[in-house]
C-alpha cells in the first residue's frame, strides 16, 4: 500500500493507527478501484470502523488492567454495532451475505487476551491489504474480534465478590 511505504509514515500498526491523517489515507486506500460513490460512502464508513475497533484493541492490549476491562467491553459493543449494520451495508453494495458460521474454539485454542491480539492482527492486515477483501470476511473477522474481546474480558473478570 503506498500509503504506508512513505519514509514520514510510521509503519507498525500500533504508530500509525493512533495519526488521524495516516489512519484516515488507509481507510481510503481500502476503495474498491473504480468505484460509485455508494460504493466509496459504504467502503469509508465500514473501514473507518475497523480502524476504530483496532484502537480499541490496541488501547486494551497496552493499558492498565482497569483500563483495559473498559477497552475490551467497547470494543465488544462497537464489534456488535458494525455486526448489526453490516448486513444492510452489504446489501447497499449488491455483495453476498451469509449466515455467519458457528464456529466453536478448538481445545488448544491460545488465552483470550492472546486470541484477541491475533484477531486484530488479521484484521490489521485485511485493513492494509493490496487485494480487496469482502465486506462479508471483514464481517467475519469483526465478529472473531467482538467473541475475543468478550472471552478476554470474562477471562480478567474478577469474580470473587460474587459468591
Amino acid at each position: 500500500m503506498g500509503t504506508l511505504d512513505r519514509p514520514d509514515v510510521p509503519t507498525s500498526p500500533t504508530d500509525w493507527l493512533f495519526h488521524p491523517e495516516v489512519a484516515r489515507l488507509v481507510v481510503l486506500a481500502r476503495r474498491p478501484a473504480g468505484a460509485d460513490a455508494v460504493r466509496c460512502v459504504v467502503s469509508d464508513a465500514v473501514w473507518g470502523d475497523v480502524v476504530r475497533l483496532l484502537r480499541w484493541a490496541a488501547s486494551a492490549d497496552r493499558s492498565a488492567p482497569d483500563v483495559a476491562a473498559r477497552a475490551r467491553w467497547r470494543l465488544a459493543v462497537d464489534c456488535y454495532d458494525l455486526m448489526r449494520r453490516l448486513p444492510t451495508l452489504i446489501d447497499e453494495v449488491d455483495e453476498q451475505w451469509v449466515s455467519l458460521p458457528d464456529d466453536p474454539l478448538p481445545d488448544d485454542a491460545p488465552a483470550p487476551a492472546e486470541q484477541l491480539r491475533e484477531v486484530a492482527a488479521e484484521l490489521t492486515a485485511a485493513l492494509v491489504a493490496d487485494a480487496q477483501v469482502s465486506l462479508f470476511e471483514v464481517g467475519l473477522l469483526v465478529n472473531r474480534l467482538g467473541a475475543a474481546a468478550i472471552a478476554a474480558s470474562v477471562d480478567g473478570a474478577d469474580w470473587s465478590e460474587l459468591g
